[in-house]
């Protein structure tokens, strides 16, 4: 089982902080590689799973927004 990001790189990445941004995205990694791996058929004809490199982006892409847009509650508030 994979850890945790940590609180304090969570708290950096909303803030926009770009060595943080890029370990969330490594912990995300593997992830989006499998969701972006795609059916394609090879030379002789068998299935095979590549990645898709639009997808790969996409998916970043939409990581990158929604930690930006993530809220972080604290006990004041």
């Amino acid at each position: 089982m994979r850890k945790l990001v940590p609180f304090r790189v969570i708290v950096c990445a909303v803030a926009k902080d770009p060595e943080a941004m890029d370990k969330v995205i490594a912990h995300y990694n593997p992830y989006i590689i499998h969701l972006s791996n795609r059916p394609t058929r090879d030379e002789d004809g068998y299935f095979v799973r590549l990645p898709n490199a639009e997808i790969e982006a996409r998916l970043i892409s939409r990581l990158i927004h929604a930690v930006v847009q993530f809220k972080i509650k604290t006990r004041s508030s």
